[in-house]
This record gives C-alpha cells, structure tokens and sequence, in this order.
C-alpha cells in the first residue's frame, strides 16, 4: 500500500506562517535576506541592535523629510529607535547575577538549617536540664519523707519510752 503512493516532502508537511497580517516574503526572494532565527532565549547583542539602528537611521535619511515613508513606517522607525536606544544590562553580568543570587539562596539555607539543628539541639539540652531537675526535687522530697518518718518513729519512740517509765514508776509505786 505505501508503494502507491510518492513518499512527502517537508514542503507539504510544514508550510511557513507569519503572525502579521502582511504578505511573507518567499524564501527565494533575493531582496529578502534570509536568517535563521536562533532558537535561544539569550537577549539580543549589542551588534545586532547597532545593525537596526544604522538600517532605521538609513531609512531615515534616504526619506529627508520627502514623506517616502508612510505614517506608519515613520512611527515604526521611531520604535525602533526608541526600544533600541534603550540601555541593555550585559548578558555576562545577568549571568554573575544569577550564579551570585544561587550562591546567596544556599548560604541561606545552609544558615536556615544549621539554625534549626541548633534549636533543636537547644531544646534537646533544655529538656535534657528539666528532667534533671525534676530527678532531683523527686529525691529530695523522697529524702525529705525519709527523714521526715525518722523523725516521725525518733519522736513517737521517745514518747513510748517517757511512757513506759511513767509506767514502771507507778508499777515500782504499787509494789
């Protein structure tokens, strides 16, 4: 079955579009020049921006004022000039600040985390005291009934032993 039929060609696959509502312009068109459009975000470079400048300031003076360019053209070539003008920050330098910004976003959480290991090992520590503590106040309030029923039994022994000679004296009396 595929053998009755001649094999595609890109051309009638992918046919090329243009955003604007304005004719494209054909690939062979010799006053057209060709460029292939860089498929990369980077910002576009300094020569680049000089070559639309000198190619609006060429337009410009070819018109001198003879209203060869239409409205449009004009205000387009003020654009131009206007977004071109415009001062650019080198790619270079937004690259060493975005490495300086990662750098700075891990330090930061590099301290973040040594900082709540740190409280959590402040805390660990805190607890570590309060169950000390609380050990202690346990045995000394242990010591403190001890103590407290020694002298409990100390008191209520010399009391049985005043009374036993109290008895034995009124026992010795009797006899």
């Amino acid at each position: 079955m595929s053998q009755d039929y001649p094999p595609l060609a890109l051309d009638d696959l992918v046919h090329v579009m243009s955003p604007s509502p304005a004719p494209q312009a054909a690939i062979d068109d010799p006053e057209v020049p060709f460029r292939i459009k860089s498929s990369s975000p980077e910002p576009v470079q300094e020569s680049d921006i000089l070559q639309m400048c000198n190619k609006v300031m060429e337009l410009r003076n070819i018109d001198n004022g003879n209203s060869k360019l239409s409205l449009r053209e004009k205000e387009l070539t003020e654009m131009v000039l206007r977004l071109t003008g415009a001062v650019r920050p080198d790619s270079e330098q937004l690259v060493r600040q975005a490495e300086m910004i990662s750098a700075l976003t891990q330090q930061r959480d590099l301290l973040l985390r040594q900082g709540e290991e740190q409280r959590l090992r402040w805390n660990s520590e805190k607890d570590g005291w309060a169950r000390m503590a609380e050990a202690l106040i346990a045995q000394q309030a242990k010591n403190r009934s001890v103590s407290g029923r020694d002298e409990d039994a100390e008191r209520l022994h010399a009391v049985l032993e005043a009374d036993n000679r109290d008895l034995r004296q009124r026992v010795n009396k009797f006899e």
